[in-house]
């Protein structure tokens, strides 16, 4: 696995999201239900078609890299968004989409993967 391409990468899914809750919040979509549907919806097109631009080629290989991605979201999640704009209020790990746009951080790659194997 190439870590600096992996590690991009990541760091590409972070900034789209990141721009897509920003216009979520301009156009005041603010209901936290509606909110997290557009995120949940919106991730699974962003992971899906980057993993269709990665190439990932087999489960494991998505696995690995869907992996290396949460870490790198995780970590720009906390110090950007969560100590940078929320002040340090941890609530927003409780939230039913930010732990759903975890877990298929994860699962797209690896199912992208199966796929393509």
């Amino acid at each position: 696995m190439n870590w600096l391409k992996a590690i991009g990468y990541g760091v590409a899914v972070w900034a789209i999201m990141f721009v897509a809750a920003s216009v979520c919040i301009a156009l005041k979509i603010t209901d936290p239900i509606i909110m997290g549907i557009v995120m949940v919806i919106v991730s699974i097109v962003v992971l899906w078609l980057l993993s269709k631009q990665y190439k990932i080629a087999s489960l494991s290989k998505g696995i690995q890299v869907g992996l290396v991605w949460l870490v790198v979201i995780a970590i720009l999640e906390y110090v950007i968004t969560v100590r940078g704009f929320m002040n340090g209020d941890l609530s927003l790990y409780s939230s039913w989409s930010v732990i759903t746009g975890y877990i298929l951080i994860v699962v797209i790659p690896a199912v992208y993967g199966q796929m393509n194997k």
